[in-house]
């Protein structure tokens, strides 16, 4: 009798443990209670079967013969042809291929759970994002494509150490990306569309079964693929709730035909690449160019108005003409044309009507004087246009395109005059569902299915007067220039439209202090006010200490660096704002007196073995953190030695890194309280990425100062501004600044300052937030390399010296939770907010400032509904302006 061997069963062991750890933190992560009893109801039937076999296992031929209980498993799902249950399994593992690029974003711990447990048990789990991003890596691709690779020839292994070669190279692809993300950027649709087809291929020329599943492996592997596409199901059904609740469902039936004919994998592919990467609009836009051109158009790409016009070009004139007129241009007006496409349509009313001022927006830029970005966010988003900075919008045939209620509110923040527009609506509302399919084929999304009186609506709800509303009929879709507009014209109308901005009284804001909380607090107030940022120094304090080494070099003062999954909230601004971040590598060496405790490597593979002493340990810091709660009042010291955690050379190692990152003492680090760092760890989960050696770092390209350029875009700020105390004698604030009163102030500085602006209790709080004084010396060493160093224990040269900076830093106590409490019920009284590192719970970095500033505009915003914005100053409704 053969046994297997030692190898295997180390191989065993730490297949439970990775499991058990990555299975821990997904289930963490995820509060919902519906989300984890539907993971554990998958988990309890998939494993069901699989542990019913892992028991029966060691009586089994194969046991005998030493082989390994994963590859018997994985070959009674392959092999067998039609006798076997490999048409159901190419299913799965497909769809994991894909489900790599849908879940990219999230942590690898799912992806771990989802491998090596079940991947709809994992999958269910995580929250999907709802703004994935656009571009992705080319290794991206790569991976996903060997995957398929090793996919094709696991049915063609013949024999069980090559099809577990080909098992761990699969599983290897499907996680390298969590780790490595190598190459150019590359759109994440086009990516979607590959996988999309490459898994139609697989399930097309794939052996279909001839019967049901039999053995425990084969029913647990099909439960995991019909779990898996009811899943993708349900996300298309979620992601179509903009939609009527029958479209939806008619979306999720479609996506289940489907999924039977093409694989749920090719669902899920093409729903991602169309729908959330707008592959749709592409094809769309892609086909009316080809169209265009062919046609004659000398770069316009619109449906023409052919009453007199006798060629494709001039009907594209004549209808930009219409617009043009109807909104009345003239030598004194600033025109935004939205969704302009190539430059031709600016050029045309530039020498058509002579306005002062012609720019475009599209979201595939072409031209000097147009603009790369969306109608969506063009007055939010990256580069956004100021408010007020157009007398008027025109959008010619482009807005069926469009999030229209969206880009209403965005054309009312910067039209100061009027928008002007053509477009398609529903002569009545029970429009045959065939013209509805049709319209979302030609990407006029069922939400914009509107008729005449759902249009006036939303125009008047998004702050417009309509002045006209004509019919263009029958010169644009019932002209016979265009085969089969016919079949539309019985339902749908062309309309031009031309509606005014009625004029409203917007509320006034002053953010005091230009750090990081206060700009993201005035980018996101500048929706609903209008703001004036106030600076007390020379200049803008984001990155008001860097350090300019030459022309083109700047280096930041003090570094600033982001862990991607604790730095959320501030990287979906960045990202928001499409400002470039790079990953840099983190090597550190802790040393406690004489005492080197560690040098990290610089090497990958070094990385990997020289924490692997660390594991048990991070194992058991894992398992506590997650499992047991932090009591009420206590310190992260005495949490750690609640649990004996505190006696391991890894803590003391933490400790230290702890003390850099607080930029505070060793004492006080372990004196900070519990839930502050416990937060940090969870985050981060230094068990689960121990692997990385880099990528868990990332910083703003080239220096902060994009980010700070971008939120200042559009802005007014004062600097050399000092603001006085709003706190008077007679125990009451005023929301006057040098004459000009405010609606809202939000207070967006250190606590000191912001306690002697407010005063009172609020002075009296703050004041006991304790700062440790710190200092940075930014120098040269020998060889002209820069370095930051904080807190120097010995002076360096003085002509190696750059910068010396002394910054002061609040360090917590456990009392903290009591006032990180009352600021947030304070929030809005008499007018006004506080924003800051300090002002809530958290580890006193750039995410707390950016959390803080984001909670402190939504109590803004919260008052603002309630009606409590007017101030005492403003009895009568009419707020003062500044000349």
């Amino acid at each position: 009798m053969v046994s297997m061997s030692p190898v295997n069963y180390a191989g065993l062991a730490l297949y439970f443990v990775v499991l058990g750890v990555s299975m821990v933190a997904s289930y963490y992560m995820q509060r919902s209670p519906m989300r984890r009893a539907a993971s554990w109801l998958l988990i309890a039937i998939t494993w069901f079967y699989i542990l019913r076999f892992t028991i029966t296992y060691p009586q089994t031929s194969w046991y005998q013969e030493g082989l390994n209980l994963f590859d018997v498993a994985y070959a009674d799902v392959i092999w067998g042809g039609a006798n076997g249950n490999w048409g159901y399994t190419q299913q799965l593992l497909c769809w994991a291929i894909v489900a790599t690029v849908w879940t990219l974003e999230a942590p690898i711990c799912y992806q771990l759970f989802g491998l090596f447990g079940a991947m709809s048990g994992s999958f269910c789990l995580i929250d999907v994002e709802r703004k994935p991003v656009e571009e992705v890596h080319l290794s991206l691709l790569l991976a996903c494509l060997l995957a398929f690779g090793c996919v094709w020839m696991l049915p063609m292994s013949q024999n069980y150490r090559e099809m577990s070669w080909w098992l761990w190279l699969l599983h290897a692809c499907l996680i390298l990306p969590k780790c490595l993300q190598l190459g150019r950027k590359i759109p994440r649709g086009v990516v979607y569309l590959v996988l999309a087809a490459l898994s139609f291929l697989t399930h097309r020329f794939s052996t279909r079964p001839r019967h049901w599943p039999s053995t425990d492996c084969q029913i647990s592997i099909t439960v995991d693929v019909a779990a898996s596409s009811l899943l993708t199901l349900r996300f298309i059904y979620i992601r179509l709730g903009a939609a009527p609740d029958a479209a939806a469902a008619l979306g999720a039936a479609l996506g289940a035909l489907l999924t039977f004919l093409a694989s749920p994998g090719a669902v899920l592919g093409l729903f991602c690449g169309f729908h959330d990467h707008r592959l749709r609009s592409w094809l769309v836009t892609s086909l009316q160019r080809f169209l265009a051109g062919r046609a004659g158009a000398a770069g316009a790409t619109n449906l023409g108005y052919w009453k007199a016009a006798a060629s494709y070009d001039e009907a594209c004139k004549d209808l930009a003409e219409l617009v043009g007129s109807e909104a009345t241009l003239n030598v004194n007006d600033a025109v935004l044309c939205v969704g302009c496409g190539f430059s031709a349509e600016l050029a045309f009313f530039r020498q058509r009507f002579g306005p002062r001022r012609v720019a475009g927006l599209d979201a595939a830029a072409s031209g000097d004087d147009v603009r790369r970005g969306t109608v969506e966010t063009m007055a939010t988003g990256a580069q956004h246009f100021r408010f007020n900075e157009f007398t008027k919008v025109l959008a010619v045939d482009c807005a069926y395109h469009f999030e229209r209620v969206k880009f209403f509110q965005e054309a009312k923040k910067v039209a100061r005059e009027t928008l002007t527009l053509t477009d398609v609506v529903l002569r009545n509302k029970d429009a045959p569902v065939w013209l509805r399919m049709a319209l979302c084929a030609m990407d006029i999304p069922w939400s914009n299915h509107w008729t005449e009186q759902e249009y006036r609506s939303k125009l008047h709800q998004a702050g417009f007067s309509i002045v006209s509303w004509r019919s263009l009929e029958p010169h644009v879709l019932a002209s016979e220039r265009w085969p089969g507009t016919g079949l539309l014209a019985p339902h749908l109308d062309y309309v031009l439209i031309h509606a005014e901005v009625r004029k409203s009284d917007r509320p006034s804001a002053a953010v005091i202090g230009s750090g990081m909380s206060g700009l993201i607090a005035a980018h996101l107030l500048e929706e609903t006010h209008e703001v004036v940022i106030y600076e007390a120094g020379p200049k803008c304090g984001l990155v008001g200490l860097q350090e300019q080494l030459a022309p083109s070099l700047a280096v930041d003062v003090p570094l600033r660096f982001m862990m991607p999954h604790y730095y959320r909230n501030l990287l979906e601004v960045i990202r928001d704002l499409h400002i470039p971040t790079k990953a840099v590598p983190y090597n550190a060496s802790y040393q406690s007196g004489d005492e080197m405790l560690l040098v990290t490597s610089t090497g990958w593979l070094g990385h990997i073995l020289q924490h692997l002493k660390y594991v048990p340990y991070l194992a058991r810091l894992m398992f506590t953190v997650f499992f047991r709660e932090e009591l009420p009042g206590e310190s992260f010291l005495e949490y750690m030695q609640r649990f004996q955690l505190h006696r391991h050379e890894a803590y003391r190692i933490y400790s230290l890194h702890l003390s850099w990152m607080l930029s505070c003492t060793y004492d006080q680090a372990n004196a900070t309280p519990a839930g502050v760092v416990l937060g940090f760890i969870r985050a981060s989960n230094p068990f689960v990425r121990m692997y990385q050696a880099s990528g868990n770092i990332l910083r703003i390209y080239p220096t902060m100062k994009a980010l700070q350029d971008r939120l200042l875009t559009g802005k007014v700020i004062r600097v050399n501004s000092p603001v006085t105390s709003f706190y008077d004698e007679s125990a009451r604030r005023s929301r006057c600044i040098d004459g000009t009163c405010y609606d809202v102030v939000l207070v967006a500085t250190d606590a000191p300052a912001a306690g002697y602006l407010l005063g009172g209790e609020w002075q009296s709080r703050l004041s006991k937030i304790h700062y440790q004084k710190g200092r940075i010396i930014v120098h040269k060493d020998l060889t002209e390399d820069l370095f930051e160093t904080w807190n120097p224990s010995e002076e360096c040269k003085a002509e190696l010296k750059v910068k010396d900076v002394e910054l002061a830093r609040a360090t917590y106590t456990k009392e903290m939770h009591q006032l990180w409490s009352w600021i947030e019920e304070k929030q809005g009284e008499d007018g006004f907010y506080v924003a800051g590192a300090y002002a809530l719970e958290g580890m006193s970095l750039l995410e707390q400032a950016c959390i803080s500033a984001q909670r402190a505009v939504a109590a803004v915003h919260r008052d603002a509904e309630r009606g409590s914005e007017l101030s005492d100053e403003h009895p009568s409704g009419q707020r003062k302006k500044e000349n």
